[in-house]
């Protein structure tokens, strides 16, 4: 086994392959036995590693890990764990620290971030649920479900195209800043005008995941977390994935933001500013989880895990999630998930790439071509948020680095 100096604010828990020190490219996880590699302080000087990358998995390892130390280094976030997931085999890479504070708590691969839009992974998840159930169709109106939006041309809206994101909602932040309550917030929603009809354009927005929340707790008389906990975290045995942490995992939660308005450092508290009016559950953003966990989501989504897979979702909701379902300019979409996006998926030689990005400077893609998932959890909104390009740099150079070894 290799050693190296430790510093406590990273470490690597890899694999390697069979004694040869060689892996096939088209499998390039499978390894036979596990190791423990661990690198010195991000603050030494450019390009020393604490480690000979000697075999194809450490070169991998000390790729991406240069990707997260230069990241720092370039203040795109002060720390971030990445995660590889196949169906054999995880390797977990922590590196920096909460805060850009020189004596902030490290990075490990037991922090737990604020997940922001991946949410919408698991409200999809639980709108397909349903469908699976007879209790909704995707061609149902939603004002069946919120009665607000029995209005022209809201009442045109469907489950698929609010999924879809082609319900005519606008993008970014449309809601007036002066909202208060959850009440306030649908409200606004359902009397928002819509950009274009439903069904002929596609805009990302939160609005419809918004209503999609409010659906799943409608039909199943259920809040969204305690169902999303019923039905997916728990069958998952995904047991630090929730909404609304509790104070006793404060210390191993990842800040974001700095907001005055909210008492200042937000450890804890969802960063999205909708979802926490909301009590910090909404179908948009609100979840906070761990590299771990989100493994474990990947690895039923990829099939690998049929037990727990077939305890949440039929292989044919996840291939109808992951087929495409509108094109543009910038890559294709699915319900719910992303298809080859290249502005965070650079790389991949896997038409059928899917992911989703959140805020907070998360990401997920899974190539199903490579059998591998890639997490990347960071809080690049510390100390405050910035312009998504860098995170977006930080991201393809993770995926890219990836790629040329799988």
């Amino acid at each position: 086994m290799l050693t190296t100096n430790r510093d406590n604010a990273a470490g690597i828990t890899t694999c390697e392959s069979g004694p040869d020190g060689i892996f096939e490219k088209d499998n390039c996880f499978k390894f036979e036995r596990q190791v423990t590699l661990n690198r010195v302080s991000f603050a030494q000087s450019e390009g020393q590693l604490a480690m000979k990358a000697n075999t194809r998995s450490e070169r991998l390892s000390a790729d991406v890990l240069s990707v997260l130390r230069d990241s720092v280094q370039d203040r795109i976030f002060p720390g971030a764990v990445a995660a590889l997931i196949s169906s054999t085999d995880e390797i977990y890479i922590p590196f920096g620290r909460e805060t850009y504070d020189p004596i902030a708590r490290p990075i490990s691969d037991e922090s737990i971030f604020d997940v922001a839009s991946l949410t919408k992974l698991a409200t999809t998840t639980a709108i397909m649920q349903l469908v699976e159930r007879k209790q909704l169709a995707l061609h149902d109106q939603a004002f069946n479900f919120v009665p607000q939006l029995r209005r022209v041309p809201k009442d045109q809206i469907t489950i698929f195209q609010l999924l879809a994101h082609t319900a005519g909602f606008p993008g970014g932040e449309p809601l007036p800043r002066h909202l208060k309550s959850r009440d306030e917030i649908v409200e606004s929603i359902c009397s928002t005008n819509l950009l274009y009809l439903p069904g002929t354009n596609r805009i990302y927005d939160d609005l419809g995941y918004i209503l999609l929340g409010l659906i799943v707790e409608s039909i199943t008389g259920l809040t969204l977390d305690k169902y999303c906990q019923n039905e997916i975290f728990e069958p998952l045995g995904m047991s630090e994935t929730m909404f609304a942490p509790p104070k006793a995992l404060l210390g191993r939660i990842v800040p974001t933001e700095i907001d005055t308005d909210r008492g200042g450092l937000l450890r804890g508290i969802v960063h999205d500013e909708r979802a926490y009016l909301m009590g910090g559950v909404a179908g948009h953003a609100g979840i906070f989880t761990t590299a771990r966990d989100l493994g474990k989501f990947s690895r039923s989504m990829m099939g690998h895990d049929k037990g727990a897979l077939a305890r949440i979702l039929s292989t044919a909701s996840v291939t109808l999630m992951w087929s495409r379902q509108w094109r543009d300019t910038e890559g294709e979409y699915g319900l719910g998930w992303d298809r080859l996006r290249p502005g965070y998926m650079n790389g991949i030689d896997d038409t059928d790439a899917v992911g989703h990005t959140g805020f907070t400077g998360v990401s997920l893609v899974i190539s199903p071509k490579r059998d591998l998932a890639m997490i990347l959890l960071s809080n690049r909104v510390h100390p405050v948020r910035s312009s998504t390009s860098l995170i977006g740099q930080a991201r393809r150079r993770f995926v890219d680095a990836v790629m040329r070894y799988c």
